[in-house]
């Protein structure tokens, strides 16, 4: 178990690993409003995997930055024939600010608020349902909404050792079903 460089609800990393067991192609996106704070995380996060991503994953993975209106992206997701769709997203889960989550659709009440075009529960089920795949949410718990273009300091300090344990799990699971 990796050392916990940021703060994870119900044993994130376990969690991960099992969310994508089986994965054979994995559809990365990113979700968020670049102009509000906190909410521009899914676009960050999703930039920043995309960086990490190890060469020898990126032929079986794709990272976009979907922004505010992520079904726009969903056409390139059904191309890309994932097995496995993440969603980054700020999401508030009442917990505290940089907790990082994992919710199947299932798991998202009608009272987890963001701030998109399309509610989350809705781009979840309408992925699910269109493709054979597994969706997945990987959550974290914004500090701020507020209009504002700089994300607060512990959604930032995730950031990093986030993007860095998504990419090496992505590969791991990636490298194994070969």
């Amino acid at each position: 178990m990796p050392a916990r460089a940021f703060p994870w609800a119900a044993d994130f990393p376990t969690r991960l690993g099992a969310a994508l067991r089986g994965a054979r192609r994995v559809f990365v996106l990113g979700i968020g409003m670049d102009w509000k704070s906190d909410d521009r995380l899914g676009n960050v996060l999703a930039r920043a995997l995309g960086r990490r991503l190890p060469a020898a994953a990126r032929a079986r993975a794709r990272v976009v930055a979907g922004g505010e209106a992520p079904e726009n992206f969903t056409g390139a997701a059904r191309d890309f024939a994932p097995s496995h769709v993440l969603l980054l997203d700020a999401v508030d889960h009442a917990l505290a600010p940089g907790t990082v989550f994992l919710a199947a659709e299932e798991d998202i009440a009608a009272g987890d608020m963001t701030s998109h075009h399309l509610p989350l529960k809705l781009l979840m089920r309408f992925l699910a349902g269109s493709l054979p795949c597994r969706v997945v949410l990987v959550g974290v718990q914004p500090k701020s909404l507020m209009p504002g273009t700089r994300l607060s300091a512990p959604v930032r300090r995730t950031i990093a050792p986030l993007a860095r344990l998504l990419a090496a799990e992505i590969a791991k699971v990636l490298d194994s079903t070969k």
